[in-house]
């Protein structure tokens, strides 16, 4: 798994002539290793079906003459550089016109496209020969280039199909086409073959080969489906087209956690895949590659080759200015594991739908505004589904509807009976009973009042100078306490805001006192919040209630952070251990994203520059005696003081990320 790599997208229409007509073997490579890349991803077959090299089954791009992925992959493997190769899956716009039987037909009847205007890329069915279609082009792949690097297969999902095939096939076992619930199940299965069919390609003829299966995100909670199919992970993560910088931490906190093999896949683009002349400024490819070595990562940045192969001199001096910075803080990211107080159980994994067959959605409100929260408070954490190990979190948390069955309920007693503590939000938790665990109330059902109701919290979590009730945007749970300590007070509105009963612009006022209900509950190790505070964190961003929440997560996890900053709320710090090297690694980053388009309602949000952040202060907790604190990679000493536990300095200046080793005494 190399550290600095590059995906090199080549997706070029028939009616373009002269391709590869300015590729220059040494030129190429050489661009390349003068931008520290070590990998690139090149391309057998694009979106558009057709292939870079002769082949038998396909049909070689009609403005191509010669073989392109051969040079390709003979330059880049003269300079030491690794070259994976790239096929696309369910979109293949010369095997659609070809054969358009073998498209994908919706219940509805009509063939889908993507969204990409003016058009979109046909889908194709994978209960149709197109399957054996792709298996013998990755099988000449593999014939012809044995000597290529991984297999990157891309979009690797299905719509629901009644194509003549699906129909024939559905019928021959028995399944009525015309129900949705046979659709769905024959749907899951044509998608489990496709995996199948193309991993038994590549692993009859190499059997090591790394194989990769594309779909713009990786599910929480599928983690048998990636054991089965997959060599390692590839988290596309575009962070100004539509996956938003809040995306990758949620799923490299889960993938890390896995203990898989990963990178993180981000672009050079301005905005998307494919946008050639748009270009990131240096500075944010800098902090999204130190993003991901802080998030246990290595590294891919996007390109679009031009039709003519001539590489971008442009954009290979942006990613040469992070690669470099990259190169020389690996010896850093080599081996660390993540130290985390935290357990944030996926909402996403807890609700898995295994039987989905379409390309899973990038955003989970409750997961991703958890995620924000525990960044912006600085708190360390990882992201878990239902099979992991609880028991090294200080505190397990549960974001706003994870359900509790008989397993996982059984699963949380332990964890608490061995010390761990336990927050619950919104219906985490509850069923039609009421509270799973034992909270130290009564559950009465979810408020009527569908607009958001008010709450005043406790002091111990109320935020600065507000000592009224705060609007919280969503219905609480019911609750009363009974033998537990109670954490608010919920008002309510003086009715819930409707066409027939509306009152001002966006809420109704609060009745003056109290509803009687509890805003929260907390019984020994157990901590209880009445409303989704997570998912209403990512819909409206009130700052106020980012500060109410993180002191109620300090709280439930018993005061002790494992690191405090002085970092302002956009700064992030995590914590990873280099356990072979005697040493924890700080990364301390910092980047304000600015909204300025939203192109496809994608809100792109372009980091533009860096601010200098001067003398942040650090405190961390450590297990062992501190030989020296320096900054990574120079090298240079920073004075500390350790007592209590803890180590504590000063970091000069963090511009993007600073990094810092703590080396523990052998």
């Amino acid at each position: 798994m190399r550290f600095r790599q590059i995906h090199l997208d080549f997706h070029t229409s028939g009616l373009i002539d002269g391709i590869g007509s300015r590729f220059d073997a040494r030129a190429f490579a050489s661009a390349y290793k003068e931008a520290h890349v070590d990998s690139v991803t090149i391309f057998s077959k694009c979106h558009h079906g057709l292939s870079y090299h002769p082949t038998k089954v396909g049909r070689m791009h009609p403005g191509l003459g010669f073989d392109l992925l051969r040079a390709q992959l003979d330059a880049l493997h003269g300079e030491g550089i690794a070259a994976p190769i790239y096929l696309s899956a369910a979109w293949d716009e010369h095997a659609a016109f070809t054969h358009a039987d073998w498209r994908i037909v919706t219940p509805d009847g009509h063939l889908p496209q993507s969204r990409n205007d003016p058009s979109g890329w046909a889908y194709l069915d994978f209960a149709s020969p197109y399957l054996d279609y792709l298996a013998a082009q990755i099988d000449e792949v593999l014939e012809l280039y044995p000597d290529g690097d991984g297999i990157f297969i891309d979009i690797c999902s299905q719509l629901p199909s009644i194509s003549p095939y699906a129909k024939a096939a559905m019928e021959a076992r028995g399944l009525d086409w015309t129900s949705e619930a046979d659709r769905t199940m024959f749907g899951a299965e044509a998608l489990d073959g496709f995996y199948r069919k193309v991993k038994d390609t590549v692993r009859a003829r190499a059997p090591g080969m790394p194989l990769f299966f594309n779909s713009g995100h990786i599910r929480r909670g599928s983690r048998e489906h990636i054991a089965k199919y997959y060599s390692h992970l590839e988290l596309e993560s575009l962070p100004t087209a539509g996956w938003g910088y809040d995306h990758f931490p949620v799923s490299a906190r889960y993938v890390d956690s896995l203990g898989i093999p990963f990178l993180g896949m981000t672009g050079k683009f301005h905005f998307t895949w494919g946008e050639i002349g748009g270009y990131k400024r240096p500075e944010a490819l800098i902090y999204e590659c130190g993003a991901m070595l802080a998030h246990g990562a290595r590294c891919s940045i996007g390109d679009h080759l031009h039709p003519t192969g001539r590489v971008d001199p442009s954009t290979m001096a942006i990613v040469g200015a992070a690669y470099d910075w990259v190169e020389k803080r690996e010896a850093w990211a080599e081996g660390s594991v993540n130290r985390a107080e935290i357990g944030l159980v996926s909402l996403e994994a807890a609700t898995l739908d295994a039987t989905s067959i379409e390309a899973p959605a990038q955003k989970h409100a409750s997961d991703d505004g958890a995620t924000r929260i525990l960044l912006e408070a600085g708190l360390t954490f990882d992201v878990l589904d239902l099979e992991s190990d609880l028991s090294p979190y200080r505190l397990v948390i549960l974001p706003d509807a994870v359900p509790v069955g008989p397993t996982l309920k059984a699963k949380l007693e332990r964890y608490l009976a061995g010390g761990g503590r336990l927050l619950l939000t919104g219906k985490s938790g509850l069923d039609a009973e009421g509270f799973v665990l034992d909270v130290g109330a009564a559950w009465e059902g979810t408020s009527p009042m569908a607009g958001g109701d008010y709450l005043l919290p406790t002091p111990e979590w109320r935020p600065d100078g507000i000592d009224e009730p705060n609007f919280m945007y969503a219905p609480s749970e019911r609750i009363r306490v009974t033998d537990g300590e109670t954490l608010g007070s919920v008002y309510e509105p003086y009715f819930d805001r409707t066409p027939k009963h509306f009152s001002g612009h966006i809420n109704v006022p609060r009745r003056p006192d109290p509803s009687g209900y509890d805003g929260g509950s907390r019984k020994g190790a157990v901590t209880y919040l009445a409303h989704p505070v997570f998912r209403v964190y990512t819909e409206v961003g009130a700052v106020r209630l980012l500060e109410m929440v993180e002191r109620a997560i300090v709280v439930a996890l018993g005061g002790e952070r494992m690191i405090t900053t002085s970092l302002p709320r956009a700064g992030r710090a995590t914590v990873r251990r280099q356990p072979k090297r005697n040493r924890d690694v700080v990364y301390l980053m910092h980047a304000t994203p600015a909204l300025r388009g939203y192109l496809w309602d994608s809100n792109i949000q372009p980091i533009q520059d860096l601010v200098t952040l001067r003398d942040i202060a650090v405190s961390l907790k450590v297990d062992a005696p501190v030989e020296a604190v320096r900054l990574v990679p120079d090298g240079a000493p920073l004075p500390f003081t350790q007592a209590y536990g803890r180590v504590c300095f000063s970091v000069p200046e963090v511009t993007g990320v600073a990094m810092v080793e703590v080396v523990y005494r052998s």
